[in-house]
């Protein structure tokens, strides 16, 4: 057995390894420029869409905007709770509102901001007790498209309520981007291998 068979089995591991650990850094690195690209474009949304969901014995109003990597959800709890529990409405989990008991004010507002591309990968959420706090706005009338980029500002800034008091990492878009970006930068290494094998040939 020849010195360059035993150490071939070797240079293929590092190779493997080498290739992997580049696509991964890719990837983090994409994951992470998919979140704070689309904050720093501070893009309008399509417009608020508002609906009510219900979760327990507490209804809300809820309004929803879109833009590239940015996802708003304002939720506002109505007043008055209902008789018997009812969940009904769909939300995206990350904008599911905090288990109960909640303050004792009559315009709790809960505005959770989902940032990254092409699965939110960020969150960033605000609470809202008092009347005196004027973001987010009150949901049943959050139908413009200016929501979404105050969000980002004051995500980015906090010029408007002091930046968001709660963030955190989505994992499963977190994960999921990460994945997606290393898989393609793994398919970029393989195809430029194979051409570079064509034109040796």
């Amino acid at each position: 057995m020849t010195s360059s068979s035993v150490r071939s089995p070797a240079r293929v591991v590092v190779r493997v390894g080498t290739r992997l650990a580049i696509a991964l850094a890719v990837g983090v690195a994409a994951t992470a420029a998919g979140v704070w690209i689309p904050l720093l474009r501070l893009e309008r949304g399509q417009g608020g869409r508002i609906t009510t969901i219900y979760r327990g014995t507490d209804g809300w109003f809820n309004a929803r905007d879109e833009a590239l990597g940015l996802r708003w959800s304002n939720l506002q709890r109505m007043e008055i709770p209902l008789n018997s529990p009812l969940d009904e409405g769909e939300l995206p989990a990350w904008a599911e509102p905090p288990p109960p008991p909640y303050p004792d004010t009559p315009m709790l507002r809960i505005g959770t901001l989902a940032a990254g591309w092409p699965l939110p990968a960020w969150r960033m959420r605000w609470v809202v007790s008092r009347l005196d706090q004027n973001f987010p706005m009150p949901a049943e009338v959050d139908d413009q498209d200016t929501s979404i980029v105050n969000a980002a500002e004051d995500a980015l800034r906090g010029t408007r309520a002091g930046g968001p008091s709660e963030r955190g990492i989505l994992w499963p878009g977190a994960l999921g981007n990460t994945a997606l970006f290393a898989a393609l930068m793994l398919g970029f290494l393989a195809l430029r291998d194979r051409m570079r094998r064509a034109r040796g040939a």
